[in-house]
């Protein structure tokens, strides 16, 4: 079953936005936050603040009430297991004029998500919000927000009865700034390693997809 939006009646400027872009929304009274999306029993709580409203709520400290509420365990039988805020608007537009700076605003980012532990998302346009409350459905359906951190960037061990075809691109495209396309273009210019080492910038240059800055960065690592 895909997740619900539930969404609070009084967040009319975004409601029509979101059901247009939504299928599962329901429009209701949330006792705390604006956004809940809803997986089987539990969910992810989301506080939407418009830039004005932040820097407003920073001035007057209705902010910290806000984020002290967003603390709960429970909302309409929902167990929550993640929040989130997210600050609608530019910033910078917001503080002009506002009697508030930047260094205001760092030190209540910091508290927020440093003593209350609530990730801080900005969305700078209603376009950035509908993506924001996109992914985050499209995560929490795939469970992609639970688990541990996967080491996006580590490489699949070799195979032991690789050809030695394969055992070439697997050593060239191990190089800094060369890719498995970049190693392959490689070989098929070259022939050999070898002869990749031996090359000047300028003959590296020939290579599809290498420009000065890779040539160079290229003939440095073997010479």
């Amino acid at each position: 079953m895909g997740a619900k939006i539930l969404v609070d009646y009084r967040e009319r400027k975004v409601a029509h936005l979101i059901m247009r872009e939504f299928e599962n929304v329901d429009i209701l009274t949330l006792p705390v936050g604006d956004f809940l999306i809803v997986q089987e029993d539990q969910g992810m709580l989301i506080e939407r603040k418009e830039a004005n409203d932040f820097i407003a709520s920073m001035k007057n400290n209705r902010l910290w009430e806000q984020m002290r509420r967003m603390l709960t365990p429970e909302v309409n039988d929902v167990k929550i297991i993640r929040r989130a805020l997210v600050i609608h608007g530019l910033l910078g537009d917001a503080l002009e004029n506002s009697g508030m700076g930047w260094n205001h605003v760092m030190g209540a980012f910091m508290e927020i998500q440093y003593k209350y532990g609530i990730p801080i998302f900005h969305a700078e346009d209603d376009a950035a919000l509908l993506h924001f409350l996109r992914i985050a459905i499209k995560r929490e359906n795939e469970g992609k927000n639970d688990g541990e951190i996967k080491e996006l960037w580590s490489r699949a061990i070799p195979k032991k009865d690789m050809g030695d075809e394969d055992w070439k691109l697997y050593v060239l495209s191990s190089i800094p700034f060369v890719g498995e396309k970049m190693a392959k273009n490689l070989l098929e210019h070259f022939g050999s390693i070898e002869k990749i080492a031996r090359a000047n910038i300028l003959e590296l240059k020939k290579v599809e997809g290498i420009g000065d800055k890779k040539a160079k960065k290229i003939y440095a690592i073997f010479h």
